[in-house]
C-alpha cells in the first residue's frame, strides 16, 4: 500500500480498476469475428516486439560484459591514449572520445574497418556505440562483478541484470536513492540503469531531476542523449531528411555565434580543429575529407601570409597558442 493513500483509497482504485476491466470486455466483445482476428494478430506483434527489446537490453548487457571482461586485455586502449595522457583511467571523455572509442577500439576488437562500418552497416554500429559508455565505465572503475556469475536470472518478462559495485554510488545521496536505496555494497542494475549511471560517472551527464537546469541545457541533454545513441538521419521521407539538414545547418551556424558572443575561443579552436583535420587516425570529419583529392588540397587551419606558413594543429590549446605567436 502506498503511503500516501487510505485504506478507502486504496479500496477506491481497486473499484475503479474493476470497471475500467469490465469496460474492455464489453468492447472486445462487441467486436466483429474479422476485428478480433485483426487485433489477436496485432496484440501477437506487440508483444513480439516487446520480447526483441527485452531481450536487446539483456544482448547490451552481455556484449557490454565481454569487451570489459573478457576481452579487457585485449582492448588496443592505447590508440586513445595521448602524450600528455598515458593511462586510460586518466582519459577524460566527451561523446566525441566515445565515437573515437566505439571506432577505434570496439570496431577494431571484432575485426570491422572502422572507416567504413559506420556507413556500411550503421544498425552494427549502432550497437557498438550504445555499449560504448558502459564498456568505458568498467574500463575506468571497474565496478563489474569479475569472479562469480554476474548475471540475474530473469523473472517473468524482464531483462537481465548484471552485479556492479556501489562504492561510488553510495557517496552520492541522489545516486544511492535512486539506484541503491538498501545502500549494498553491490547491487544488480539493469543495462538501461547502468548506461544511466555510466553517463554520469564518465560523461558527468547528471540526472535533471536532482538538479537546476536551464531551458537550452535541458534541450540540448535531449539532442545530446538522442545522438549519441544512433548518428544517422532519422528520416521518413526526403522531404523531412532536407528539414533536418537544414536545421543541423541554421543550428550550428547559430551556436557558433552565441559562442563568438561570449568569447569562447577554446571551444571555437576545438570545434575548428575537429573539421579541419583531415588525416584518418585523428578524430576529424573523415568522409568530408576524403572527398577530394588531397594530394593537391590540404584542409588547413590558418596561413600567415607574412611567411607563409601553415599552421598544424590537433587540439584548441595548441591552435589557440600558435595563433597568439604569430
Amino acid at each position: 500500500m502506498s503511503k500516501n493513500k487510505t485504506n478507502l483509497e486504496v479500496l477506491e482504485d481497486i473499484e475503479n480498476s474493476a470497471i475500467t476491466d469490465k469496460h474492455i470486455a464489453e468492447f472486445q466483445k462487441s467486436l466483429d469475428k474479422d476485428v478480433k482476428k485483426i487485433v489477436k494478430e496485432t496484440d501477437a506483434l506487440v508483444t513480439a516486439s516487446s520480447d526483441s527489446e527485452i531481450s536487446t537490453l539483456s544482448t547490451n548487457l552481455q556484449i557490454s560484459y565481454n569487451f570489459s571482461t573478457k576481452l579487457r586485455d585485449i582492448l588496443p586502449l592505447d590508440v586513445m591514449l595521448t602524450d600528455d595522457v598515458r593511462k586510460f583511467e586518466d582519459l577524460e571523455f566527451t561523446n566525441a572520445h566515445l565515437n573515437n572509442f566505439t571506432r577505434r577500439v570496439l570496431c577494431s576488437t571484432l575485426g570491422k574497418n572502422y572507416d567504413t562500418i559506420q556507413d556500411q552497416d550503421p544498425y552494427y554500429y549502432d550497437v557498438l556505440r550504445r555499449v560504448a559508455v558502459v564498456v568505458v565505465y568498467d574500463l575506468k572503475f571497474d565496478v563489474i562483478e569479475k569472479t562469480k556469475n554476474a548475471f540475474s536470472n530473469p523473472v517473468g518478462r524482464s531483462p537481465k541484470k548484471i552485479l556492479i559495485s556501489m562504492r561510488d554510488i553510495n557517496k552520492n545521496e541522489d545516486l544511492k536513492k535512486k539506484y541503491n536505496k538498501d545502500g549494498f555494497e553491490n547491487a544488480h542494475v539493469t543495462f538501461e540503469e547502468l548506461t544511466s549511471i555510466a553517463k554520469h560517472f564518465v560523461l558527468g551527464v547528471k540526472d535533471a531531476n536532482y538538479e537546476y537546469a536551464s531551458k537550452l541545457v535541458k534541450l540540448l541533454r535531449s539532442i545530446d542523449d538522442y545522438t549519441a545513441d544512433a548518428q544517422n538521419f532519422d528520416s521518413i521521407s526526403n522531404e523531412i531528411k532536407k528539414e533536418e539538414i537544414e536545421l543541423i545547418q541554421t543550428l550550428s551556424c547559430r551556436f557558433m555565434s552565441m559562442l563568438d558572443k561570449d568569447a569562447q575561443f577554446n571551444t571555437i579552436a576545438s570545434i575548428k580543429t575537429y573539421l579541419d583535420d583531415y588525416t584518418n587516425h585523428k578524430n576529424g570529419l573523415i568522409n568530408w575529407h576524403k572527398s577530394y583529392d588531397k594530394t593537391k588540397i590540404k584542409c588547413v587551419n590558418f596561413v600567415n601570409f607574412k611567411n607563409n606558413k601553415t599552421i598544424f594543429a590537433n587540439n584548441a590549446d595548441s591552435l589557440l597558442k600558435q595563433l597568439a605567436n604569430q
